[in-house]
């Protein structure tokens, strides 16, 4: 049976391999994502952030067996280590369901932009919980990207509000599903991984639901989604496995090293979406704490390159 591989995944795209062609599927997969989120907070006002979460996966999963079956058949769709997928699948359930509700009160940019906290917390549990050495350079980017993250939330004004706090929620469990991604990436690949952790994620968010139907909590309560509502729904799960496929090409033709300060343009697509459908801009403290969380992501990630000795591939 002939095995999935990147090159065997993207069939002729092989042939144009070139770090042009890396940087474009970069960008194209980044600037996608807060298309999924601007989705996301219009559905908001309509159906419970939960929904929108479990629409999400239930569509990632669809879309990603249609990708797999016919080049592998179904026997390829069960994974090696099912519960580890499992574990991943619920971490970024809860990741995502903690920004789609911040995205009820936040402004798109100021929500993704908190989420990039992410690397840094990533540093922190990587050294807690894979026992992995962090210097004072990265202890103080680290620190930066923090400062960087107040600057946006703004405790102690007017400005600030709890739902604020949401995406670095969503920072820290996504940050633990990429530890937990760390222990599988090598063992199937990406696109049977984001199989199982979506099917992991749709069964726990289904639980999640039927339990909603006995609350009389609007935020956590399923409805019936309307046939346009249903094509949105849809539209976020599509957008969310294209975006992942996309940075897998990308990270097969360009070094990691080059490709992740193209990761940031996720930010300057959010603020354009977010001021164009929402009219939504970023003040001034919150620009000065988006450019201080992307130095500081940069800085991380730049410092964990020279650790390494090497760039090493990007799974997820």
């Amino acid at each position: 049976m002939k095995t999935i591989t990147p090159q065997t995944l993207d069939g002729t795209l092989r042939k144009t391999d070139s770090t042009a062609w890396g940087i474009l599927f970069m960008v194209t997969g980044t600037m996608i994502v807060p298309v999924m989120d601007a989705i996301a907070k219009f559905l908001g006002d309509s159906l419970s952030p939960v929904q929108i979460t479990w629409g999400r996966f239930f569509f990632q999963f669809i879309f990603m067996a249609a990708a797999i079956i016919p080049m592998q058949g179904y026997k390829a769709l069960w994974p090696k280590r099912p519960v580890m997928h499992v574990v991943r699948g619920v971490l970024l359930a809860i990741a995502t369901t903690f920004f789609f509700f911040s995205l009820l009160y936040l402004p798109l940019a100021n929500a993704i932009a908190i989420f990039f906290v992410q690397p840094m917390i990533l540093t922190l549990l990587s050294a807690l919980f894979l026992g992995e050495s962090i210097g004072w350079h990265r202890k103080t980017a680290v620190l930066g990207g923090f400062i960087g993250a107040l600057l946006i939330i703004q405790p102690g004004t007017d400005s600030f509000t709890i739902a604020a706090l949401l995406p670095m929620g969503a920072a820290l469990f996504f940050s633990g599903y990429l530890v937990a991604t760390r222990s599988v990436a090598n063992v199937d690949h990406p696109l049977i991984m984001q199989f199982a952790s979506g099917v992991g994620a749709t069964v726990v968010l289904t639980v999640i639901l039927l339990l909603g139907l006995l609350s009389e909590q609007a935020l956590w309560t399923p409805q019936l989604p309307t046939l346009s509502q249903w094509g949105w729904l849809a539209a976020i799960g599509v957008i969310a496995a294209a975006g992942h496929l996309l940075v897998v090409i990308a990270v097969n033709r360009a070094p990691t090293s080059l490709l992740a300060p193209f990761g940031y343009v996720e930010i300057i697509a959010a603020t354009a979406l977010g001021w164009l459908i929402f009219g939504d801009w970023p003040d001034t403290l919150s620009w000065w704490g988006i450019g201080i969380i992307v130095l500081s992501g940069l800085y991380v990630f730049m410092r964990e390159q020279h650790q390494n000795g090497k760039s090493a591939p990007v799974t997820s």
